[in-house]
């Protein structure tokens, strides 16, 4: 069995106490004392919609009761956001918080970079950068898919936990279990293991097995696979993915699978994966077979104008009409498998520099879920209750609701009426713990 040594201890004492240092949290994250947040507007997201004026009462770093009233403990802290809209903390499913790919580079050059040149700490500190920025965004969870070298989206998950560093919660997978070559276009040469650094490889149905065990001992909270692995044309064989899977329901795990051709979506749906990623080429029968097994799909889409910026930075930048024509593509397939009941969460599965940060960004999903005919609430609850029910089961993220971990964020506008509104945020609460506040924490005369 392959054995990897993690990170060099120093090198992570360097990284987190640098990033300590830069941000305002507390090495040692005090336990949230009671609090009742009175809420204006609560966006409802069972229900996809504004409810009217609540009140919150939470203990600890969950949610107690949700009432037009409840009675607040002596000690607990009054937040009062009578004047904003309230709604959960939003959930990213396809986050790469360690990895930076700049325009016409290939994953290989990245790799090359990060390893050779910048090394861990200085990549450690730029995700804990964009951590923050996907915070500040309302950004409360996320779960990180991989290109994150040997676990380091772990090493950023427990400093977040410990209050070291600002964040979302994330839910990691450490290096992506794929085949010969990872995603990297093919190397008849790597004396630097610029591949066995991002990827863990899979060499038959015994080490897949021993794969997932790897992860979930450092800590992975989810199993990220690659049937396929564009641009090698190598490919995980259907024994191998059926073993992974089995392997991760034996540690309580579910498995994410990057699927780009109609081929590998349907041997990952056999195996029994828990979601597809991407899915840029998934046939009716297919989508049908998602809804019938209970597949979630994450379809990373891009808004229009999102796509006119990152592509702006290519040698030859696509008209307007051909940017549309592809989304065209997206939209249609996004409304048949609405049509066909498969289960929908967000995920921006963005790695490339942005003007607005990574938070702001990534938000920008919503806008193409919109683009292709849902509603903004319809949007919204991509990124909340679906997706809260992808990463923690049911009742856990994602809702504002008894038993549910207290995330949420408060805004001036109503957010079903215009997604613009996100731009707004004005508080933002994990864990019962505010987070960001714009100073007050008070939102504009309704």
């Amino acid at each position: 069995m392959r054995q990897f040594a993690p990170p060099a201890v120093a090198i992570m004492a360097l990284a987190l106490t640098l990033a300590a240092a830069a941000s305002p949290a507390k090495a040692q994250r005090p336990p949230a004392p009671a609090a009742v947040v009175k809420a204006g507007d609560l966006f409802d997201a069972e229900q996809g919609r504004m409810v009217g004026a609540r009140e919150i009462l939470i203990r600890g770093d969950r949610i107690v009761e949700v009432a037009a009233s409840v009675s607040a403990p002596p000690d607990a802290t009054v937040i009062d956001l009578s004047q904003c809209r309230v709604m959960p903390g939003l959930i990213d499913a396809h986050t790469h918080l360690l990895l930076t790919q700049e325009a016409g580079e290939g994953l290989s050059e990245v790799a090359a970079r990060d390893h050779a040149v910048d090394g861990d700490g200085y990549r450690l500190l730029t995700a804990a950068q964009y951590a923050r920025e996907y915070l500040e965004a309302g950004i409360t969870s996320v779960r990180d898919l991989g290109n994150s070298g040997r676990f380091l989206d772990l090493v950023l998950a427990r400093a977040i936990n410990e209050g070291r560093v600002a964040g979302p919660r994330i839910h990691g997978a450490g290096p992506g279990l794929a085949p010969a070559g990872g995603q990297m276009e093919p190397l008849p040469h790597d004396p630097h293991g610029l591949v066995d650094g991002e990827y863990r490889i899979i060499e038959g149905v015994d080490d897949a097995r021993a794969a997932v065990r790897e992860a979930v001992a450092a800590g992975a909270r989810v199993i990220k696979i690659y049937p396929e692995a564009t641009p090698q044309r190598t490919r995980l064989s259907p024994e191998e993915m059926t073993a992974i899977v089995a392997e991760a329901r034996r540690h309580d795990m579910s498995v994410a699978a990057h699927v780009t051709s109609d081929r590998g979506a349907r041997e990952a749906i056999e195996a029994g994966v828990t979601s597809l990623e991407h899915g840029y080429d998934l046939s009716d029968e297919t989508l049908a077979l998602m809804a019938e097994r209970g597949v979630w799909w994450v379809p990373t889409h891009t808004s229009f104008g999102m796509a006119r910026e990152l592509s702006s930075a290519w040698p030859q930048p696509p008209s307007d009409q051909m940017i549309r024509d592809h989304l065209s593509e997206e939209h249609q397939r996004l409304r048949k498998a609405r049509a066909a009941g498969v289960r929908i969460a967000a995920g921006q599965d963005l790695y490339a520099p942005t003007v607005v940060g990574r938070g702001r960004a990534s938000l920008r999903v919503l806008d193409a879920y919109v683009e292709a005919g849902l509603t903004p609430a319809e949007a919204l609850q991509t990124a909340t209750l679906n997706a809260g029910r992808l990463l923690a089961g049911e009742g856990q993220l994602g809702v504002i609701a008894p038993g549910a971990l207290a995330d949420l964020i408060a805004l001036p506008a109503d957010p079903t009426q215009s997604l613009d509104a996100l731009a707004g945020i004005t508080l933002v609460m994990k864990g019962g713990l505010v987070e960001v506040a714009d100073g007050s924490g008070a939102c504009a005369s309704r």
